[in-house]
């Protein structure tokens, strides 16, 4: 059965019964703690009566810490996260922070050799969100793969029954001046018989979700909530069917997130709302109430938009213009068609290109009107405005869990090296990996032209963050990483960062046979393929394969193909503007940005 927590004060902090309270979420089949511990005091309005609340959201962490430092912007970081919540505190708002699950572990198959740091990491970030004052988290699927005893805290799952140590109950909490009603609702396959890791965790479906949730969203309503968020570990999908029956007001989307949703959208009366996965955007939300809420009532919210939203709705408009601006002067130059007729001519009849023009002074007119009068709130009633926030480089770091994630680092590193495994021998007559040092004796000053390239400081990069026995990293920032006689985590002696072999193969038969052998025994031409390996989106967010390539071709090092290549954009001249650009929206947050990643 689901865990109950009795509260033993209610709002007005005043000693009641326990028994009495015991009884009461009984009979409610909830729990309301109120207030709860360490938020910081509401800070109403006292002409206007207003209650505010600043709720930020969290979905498919996915056990990331931070995230990769080689892409021009990177974006995430749990210290972040944590400063962000310390500033806005700081500000007077009162903050609250929710996770719609996903948080522990990463989607996909975790490798033997890297389960170990992914526990570690997943412990790390349980701790650090019960530190950030959690009030509550959903469970997504990657949640289990540490077993029930592994998920902290308690989970919300109303559609779920299981041991109280991994589920809870909904409850109301008393934030800000307003009472939130928090509830989860999982995807229903984690508790059929079919579901390996829901089955081993002792989950079992309570009822269809629509229904589930519907009676407990009732219930919260009952208890005196006001407003009534719910935390869906479900695609976008499930979650417009449950905001078309479930009563919350707010539905928060914990499954396929991907970039976030940067706009609030309404279904019947909910708002759903999705943050961008692995902490890069996270969801503020906040919550204005000026009317008070009867209990069993519903606070009528309305989207306010935002400065955010005012900007995101000003670029579609310029898009849109742009577009129209095209087709109305292409359509100028050709000759008129008639009414209903699709042979004659390109060109739209004259009813149609009136309509297009009016569609443009309409769009130019409210343009001029966003750009005119900045954004303001609503004069009267409740309203919440929804914002995505980058983590990014910009925003300060909380130096405590900056300094716990350095500690974790070394934990991972510990932990790793005392199970490392050299790389598999070759067999006789087979090639491998022979070092930088070898290849320079014939080959100087392709040498003295790698020794000026990125390439040829991968490792150091490693070594400056800490990064140097991380499963995450290593295998880009060492040559024959994973590869029969190449390199593994402990074993990368003479292979740091990315040699001549990376890219040309392994060089023990062409060392030996000194450059004579027949057929040759490396690659001369490095095929776009050996690239992407590790230039991914994910990591190399600028890479194009000619540009870069222009970067480590030259004087001694393929002049010839450099030649051929011709005056075009460099990998540099991209990396450079993405950095600047990057540059650019962090100054837009108040902050400069004060560290660059190297390029790559």
């Amino acid at each position: 059965m689901r865990g109950r927590e009795t509260p033993t004060k209610p709002s007005s902090g005043k000693p009641t019964s326990r028994v009495t309270a015991f009884c009461r979420s009984l009979l409610m089949g909830l729990v309301v703690t109120i207030p709860s511990a360490g938020l910081t005091a509401p800070h109403p309005d006292p002409a206007s009566g207003e209650r505010r609340l600043v709720l930020f959201y969290t979905a498919e962490v996915h056990g990331t810490v931070e995230p990769c430092g080689c892409t021009s912007d990177p974006l995430g970081d749990v210290s972040r996260l944590a400063a962000l919540l310390e500033d806005t505190r700081g500000t007077g708002t009162t903050v609250g922070l929710v996770d719609a699950g996903g948080l522990l572990y990463p989607e996909g198959k975790i490798s033997a050799k890297e389960r170990p740091s992914a526990d570690l990491r997943a412990e790390f970030l349980a701790t650090q969100f019960e530190r950030m004052r959690l009030l509550g988290g959903g469970l997504g699927e990657t949640d289990l793969v540490g077993g029930a005893a592994g998920v902290r805290p308690p989970r919300l799952a109303s559609n779920l029954t299981g041991p109280a140590s991994l589920l809870r109950r909904p409850r109301v909490e008393r934030i800000g001046g307003i009472s939130i009603g928090i509830l989860g609702v999982a995807d229903p396959t984690l508790g059929s018989s079919g579901h390996a890791s829901g089955l081993s965790s002792g989950l079992a479906e309570a009822g269809e979700p629509s229904a589930t949730v519907k009676r407990e969203v009732d219930e919260l309503r009952r208890a005196g909530a006001e407003v009534v968020v719910l935390l869906a570990a479900a695609d976008k999908s499930t979650a417009r069917r449950l905001a078309r029956t479930s009563g919350a007001d707010v539905i928060v989307v914990g499954k396929r997130v991907g970039g976030g949703m940067p706009r609030a959208e309404q279904v019947g009366r909910a708002f759903l709302v999705a943050p961008a996965d692995e902490l890069q955007r996270v969801g503020r939300l906040e919550i204005v109430l000026r009317q008070k809420v009867p209990p069993g009532a519903t606070a009528e919210l309305v989207d306010a938009g935002g400065p955010d939203a005012d900007r995101i709705r000003r670029e579609e408009i310029d898009q849109t213009l742009g577009r129209l601006r095209i087709d109305l002067t292409k359509w100028a130059g050709q000759a008129p068609g008639k009414p209903g007729d699709t042979t004659t001519s390109d060109r739209p009849d004259a009813a149609f290109l009136a309509s297009k023009r009016r569609e443009q002074s309409e769009l130019e007119k409210e343009r001029a009107r966003r750009l005119a009068a900045p954004w303001r709130p609503p004069a009267t009633g409740n309203y919440l405005v929804n914002t995505l926030v980058a983590l990014r480089r910009s925003l300060r770091r909380d130096p405590r869990v900056a300094a716990a994630m350095k500690r974790l680092d070394q934990r991972v590193a510990a932990m790793n090296l005392a199970h490392a495994a050299p790389p598999p021998p070759p067999e006789d007559g087979r090639a491998f990996y022979v070092g930088m040092t070898k290849c320079t004796r014939c080959h100087a000053a392709a040498a003295a032209f790698w020794r000026n390239t990125v390439h040829a400081h991968a490792w150091q990069t490693l070594v400056e963050g800490g990064k140097q026995a991380d499963y995450k990293c290593v295998g880009c920032h060492a040559t024959g990483f994973g590869q029969v006689g190449g390199s593994s985590l402990g074993f990368t002696r003479r292979l740091e960062s990315v040699q001549c072999e990376t890219c040309h193969g392994a060089g023990s038969l062409h060392v030996a046979g000194e450059g004579n052998e027949e057929p040759l025994a490396i690659k001369r031409d490095t095929p776009e393929t050996v690239c992407v390996g590790c230039h991914t989106e994910q990591h190399s967010d600028t890479f194009q394969f000619q540009a870069y390539l222009r970067d480590i071709l030259g004087k001694g090092h393929g002049p010839q193909r450099r030649e051929s290549l011709g005056a075009g954009v460099t990998g540099h001249q991209l990396r450079s503007a993405a950095l600047a650009k990057a540059k650019l929206a962090g100054r837009e947050t108040g902050q400069e940005d004060v560290t660059v990643p190297a390029s790559n």
